[in-house]
């Protein structure tokens, strides 16, 4: 786990792209009217560090296992990556759903400095220009779009308690950065090179991480989009006056090289990040995000084993997308190896997603 602005974390990596290769896994640990700003919005600039991936460490015995990836990152953005594997485990079964309706609770915050974290700050919510590692954001949107009273949703009860989950980032106080539960995520996908059955996937896997979180997710159709390591969080000449919505495409490999077909060693399924700010001091919540599929072995895939692999994958990095890390435990969806064979959220997994629901509500944003 990282919290927002961790002294010590200097070296800047464009926003989704990141090195695959290297050392072993490490440890558990988003109107067209034009506005005007409110005096102190600032700051924007993301921060991440690379994480690290060694596929041949997760390979065992026998024909089909697939591997997944690990990212150590600061506050200001989250992601994960899937890696599919052979020579390795043959499925097993699933487990039976294991939540049903539950509470949620949320809160209010305050409207104040508007800051995308990417060092130490030590006065909280000084503008950001005397911040190391912040530079002046000139464009955001009119905050409280969308933005309820009160929770749009209520994360699943899980009646069985696990501590099997983790969480990619904390705020100050140990809570995790979380999305605001009091408005809607948009997502918007670009179907070019998608499998057949892309769209029912999608809408699958979203369909488990809304009901695990209780946070509701609207459909915004089809885009041409790409994705990009540039990609910003506010595109008004694109989305309008809000959030971009999470943004997500299926690749070739002539656009993403490291997005081969499936291979012995390893390979790339899928990225997928969130990024976060904070307002007045509070604790830093997601806005925005991307989710990069890897066509061409998700096809493979398919093809292999069906699609309910494909769709564990999407779960996985949609799992990622609102604020799950890897937890090395082999009976969960988000452990970095699938040895069990799963493509559907797992105990821990419902815990620490319902937990992670559980936000306040942010009309500053």
């Amino acid at each position: 786990m990282n919290e927002p602005g961790e002294p010590g974390e200097e070296q800047r990596i464009p926003l989704w792209r990141h090195d695959e290769a290297g050392a072993p896994v490490a440890p558990e640990s988003w109107n067209n009217a034009a506005y005007v700003p409110p005096p102190g919005w600032d700051a924007h600039q993301a921060n991440t560090h690379p994480f690290y991936r060694d596929p041949r460490a997760y390979v065992g015995p026998g024909p089909v296992r697939p591997v997944r990836g690990r990212l150590k990152i600061t506050a200001a953005v989250t992601a994960g990556t899937l890696l599919f594997g052979l020579n390795l485990f043959l499925h097993g079964y699933l487990n039976p759903p294991a939540f049903s309706a539950g509470p949620s609770k949320g809160g209010t915050s305050e409207n104040g400095p508007l800051i995308y974290h990417t060092g130490p700050d030590p006065t909280g919510s000084r503008p950001p220009a005397a911040a190391d590692g912040s530079e002046p954001l000139t464009d955001y949107p009119t905050p409280g779009r969308e933005e309820a009273d009160t929770p749009l949703g209520q994360p699943a009860q899980v009646w069985v308690t696990s501590a099997a989950y983790a969480f990619t980032d904390t705020n100050k106080d140990g809570k995790p950065v979380r999305y605001d539960p009091c408005r809607p995520i948009h997502y918007i996908t670009r179907a070019a090179n998608s499998p057949a059955a892309g769209s029912e996937l999608i809408h699958e896997a979203i369909t488990a991480v809304s009901q695990a979180t209780g946070l509701e997710f609207i459909d915004d159709g089809s885009t041409t989009e790409a994705p990009s390591s540039e990609r910003k969080s506010y595109q008004p000449g694109r989305y309008g006056d809000r959030w971009a919505p999470v943004l997500i495409a299926w690749e070739t490999t002539a656009e993403e090289p490291s997005f081969t077909d499936l291979k012995g060693e390893g390979t790339v399924l899928g990225r997928g990040g969130s990024e976060s700010v904070s307002v007045g001091g509070s604790d830093y919540t997601y806005v925005s995000g991307q989710l990069e599929l890897n066509a061409p072995a998700l096809k493979s895939l398919i093809k292999q084993e069906g699609p309910a692999q494909a769709r564990g994958t999407i779960e996985h990095e949609l799992g990622h997308v609102v604020g799950l890390d890897h937890v090395h435990d082999s009976t969960q969806l988000m452990n970095p190896t699938d040895s069990a064979g799963l493509n559907s959220y797992q105990i821990g997994d419902l815990n620490g997603l319902a937990i992670l629901g559980q936000g306040e509500c942010r009309p500053g944003l």
